[in-house]
């Protein structure tokens, strides 16, 4: 880069560093609804319907994951007399739409699947049965990024918090690069809750806000909290290690978008 377009842009490389970690989001969004698209026009060409299917078996690892991340909070949370009754871990089965008046109503649009699912029960109307259905709600998008975690390093050798531009830690083998990409492509499938997760949420996410927010107008108040130029450098720094893990699995995206394109041309002969 040029040395005077550097000098230029270094008092906004902080907010550029930070910004990235949406855009990179964004595009990991895309790129995934590239891939699955292309997984069921080759699942369609294949076995007709049954082939739109494919992609769900194949994200078959990250649907336990995920349902087995909302299984263990509910285990914690035992002690406030949470208790599981059911587990499926994976079962693709139709979700039937309702109306406002609680009748199944028939869409023609696209069919909504229920790939796996946990049932318990708690005490009605307690504090902490409300913090007990927010946290067993968002599990999975903490256990997913566990797993993400543990997954690279057993795929490279390496911490994911570490920025590095080799693919394999010296001495490590090269043989774990042949199914971690996959089971970190599931895993990251179905690391985000869903809609029903969300509803389930919204009280103990606003709730967090809410408290966040005061504690944060509070320290500002208070002088404690200063944003000044250190503490944009401190949000900087853990957005580049963000932005690291993101274009990763951006970049993994790519790869396997390729080879789902190159299996979508060869059908389509």
């Amino acid at each position: 880069m040029d040395p005077k377009l550097a000098a230029q842009l270094a008092p906004y490389q902080p907010w550029l560093i930070t910004a990235g970690v949406i855009v990179l989001f964004l595009l990991l969004r895309l790129t995934r609804k590239a891939l699955r698209k292309r997984i069921d026009e080759f699942g369609y060409r294949l076995m007709r319907d049954k082939g739109l299917l494919i992609w769900f078996w194949m994200n078959s690892p990250g649907v336990m994951l995920h349902e087995l991340s909302h299984a263990f909070v509910v285990l914690l949370f035992t002690p406030f007399h949470f208790r599981i009754t059911s587990i499926a871990l994976f079962r693709i089965k139709p979700v039937a739409q309702r109306g406002p008046n609680g009748r199944v109503m028939k869409s023609s649009g696209k069919q909504s699947l229920q790939l796996g699912e946990v049932q318990y029960v708690r005490p009605q109307g307690k504090f902490m049965s409300y913090v007990g259905d927010g946290m067993s709600a968002i599990a999975p998008l903490f256990g997913g990024i566990a797993m993400l975690a543990f997954l690279y390093w057993v795929a490279t050798g390496y911490n994911l918090w570490d920025i590095h531009l080799q693919i394999l830690r010296p001495g490590w083998p090269w043989w774990t690069l042949i199914f971690a990409p996959y089971l970190i492509l599931t895993v990251t499938s179905e690391l985000w809750p869903s809609s029903q997760d969300w509803r389930g949420a919204r009280w103990f996410v606003i709730g967090l806000l809410i408290i966040t927010t005061i504690t944060l107008a509070l320290l500002w108040y208070s002088g404690t909290l200063v944003f000044n130029n250190a503490l944009l450098q401190a949000i900087s720094s853990i957005a580049t290690h963000i932005d690291y893990a993101l274009l990763l699995l951006l970049a993994l995206d790519l790869v396997f978008l390729l080879i789902a394109e190159a299996l979508v041309r060869l059908v389509r002969r």
